[in-house]
């Protein structure tokens, strides 16, 4: 996801240029496919680098941790404050430069941030808002009676201190 600031580059601090997102089906690498990107990027021209400002929307599969099941869960990511220094400053991460003819690659920045939007315990949303007796339900009654004992085990224990 390669866009061309050329222009932005020549121009006096604060100019912008804006520019849209529309992909496919795209993988980020093995293990992050995501069936679609969505989204508007704005670039704002800085003294020492471009200020890169936009969301994207997309969706990841995901397994519960409730359920061991696997789920879809959209994503509305925020860019805010990602910085790509000019060609003429040394940028912390290469692949956070602009190119000598212009360019930024936004690929690795758009992995990293879908990353840190994904929840750490995923919950299938059937189970977000599910009352513990109606999960108990499901098991097994041979399982439920084993877990329910446990359970009173505890607060027995508890209550004794």
């Amino acid at each position: 996801m390669r866009y061309r600031l050329h222009k932005l580059l020549h121009e006096p601090v604060g100019s912008r240029q804006s520019a849209s997102l529309d992909q496919g089906a795209f993988a980020f690498d093995e293990t992050l496919h995501v069936p679609f990107l969505r989204g508007e990027f704005l670039f704002t021209r800085l003294s020492r680098a471009i200020l890169v400002q936009g969301q994207i929307e997309t969706q990841v599969t995901l397994q519960c941790v409730r359920s061991l099941e696997r789920f879809d869960l959209p994503l509305k990511v925020a860019l805010e404050g990602v910085l790509f220094s000019l060609p003429n400053f040394p940028a912390e991460e290469p692949s956070r430069q602009v190119s000598d003819d212009g360019w930024i690659d936004l690929t690795e920045t758009l992995r990293e941030e879908i990353i840190l939007s994904m929840p750490t315990n995923p919950i299938h949303p059937k189970f977000v808002h599910a009352d513990p007796r109606d999960l108990l339900s499901e098991l097994e009654v041979e399982e439920a009676a084993d877990w329910l004992s446990i359970k009173l085990a505890n607060r027995d224990s508890t209550e004794e201190r």
